[in-house]
């Protein structure tokens, strides 16, 4: 099999916003080393984020151009970060995730291959998901492909939460992975839950949704259905089950926020 020359690859800047993510920066920042830059945006954190990411002994240091910017929402925040980027491309990488040998070979090969390729092209990469240690293949949470290479200056991210991208962009899929945090647990589930299900709830009500006793009610059932035997959690085992009681909560919490905006118009 010929080599490919990774030392002829375009330019690349890896950018992450976090906010708080002491426990798990280090592992992201280490995956990263084989990036040109690595550009990361932080949104104020009180814990030990910037001290981790600052470490002058650490083995991303060189690279590094760490930038505390107060929180502008998820888009916005991206955006801004993508501004502060000088390579021709950018990989996004969130604080509890990590780029996996195999899509840090795969990128630089993509990125050699196609060096002198003027294609404008963002590229879905595979997210592993892990519930307590434990890999997850089945339910609503697979398959994970999101928007994480693209050039610079082409790609715009829009929306409040589960943000999407406004791009002229071909869209390709990498199926080398990052991997998202490895002991997700369901306390930081239910941190996260609050956050997401609030964003969610404003811009429901904000396009018009609107909610009753009887959806609140139905909401967790019918998302227990869907995740668990629609799309085939009960595969994943006990981990399965209670991922999918998991998002039947959130999906109940969601409707009971729309319904306290609706309350309090």
């Amino acid at each position: 099999m010929q080599l490919v020359d990774y030392s002829a690859r375009d330019s690349v800047s890896a950018v992450l916003i976090v906010r708080n993510e002491a426990a798990y920066i280090a592992r992201a920042l280490q995956s990263l080393i084989w990036c040109d830059e690595i550009v990361v945006v932080d949104a104020m954190s009180d814990d030990q984020t910037l001290e981790i990411c600052k470490d002058p002994k650490a083995p991303w240091a060189s690279k590094l151009n760490f930038i505390q910017q107060s929180w502008l929402g998820f888009s916005e925040q991206r955006n801004f970060a993508m501004s502060k980027a000088t390579s021709k491309w950018i990989f996004f990488l969130d604080g509890d995730e990590a780029c996996s040998p195999e899509l840090a070979k795969r990128i630089q090969q993509l990125l050699a291959e196609n060096s002198k390729d003027d294609t404008s092209v963002q590229y879905k990469v595979h997210r592993q998901e892990f519930f307590l240690g434990k890999p997850i293949h089945y339910g609503i949470w697979n398959p994970s492909y999101h928007v994480r290479l693209f050039k610079n200056g082409e790609v715009r991210f829009s929306g409040d939460v589960h943000e999407g991208t406004i791009s002229k962009c071909e869209t390709r899929q990498i199926t080398e992975s990052i991997i998202h945090v490895e002991d997700l647990r369901i306390e930081r589930f239910l941190t996260k839950l609050n956050s997401y299900t609030t964003l969610q709830a404003k811009h429901d009500f904000e396009t018009g949704m609107r909610t009753n006793f009887f959806k609140i009610f139905f909401a967790f059932p019918a998302m227990f259905y869907k995740n668990y035997i629609y799309y085939g959690a009960f595969r994943d085992g006990r981990e399965g089950l209670v991922i999918s009681v998991l998002e039947g909560i959130s999906r109940t919490v969601r409707h009971l926020k729309i319904w306290q905006q609706q309350r309090l118009r």
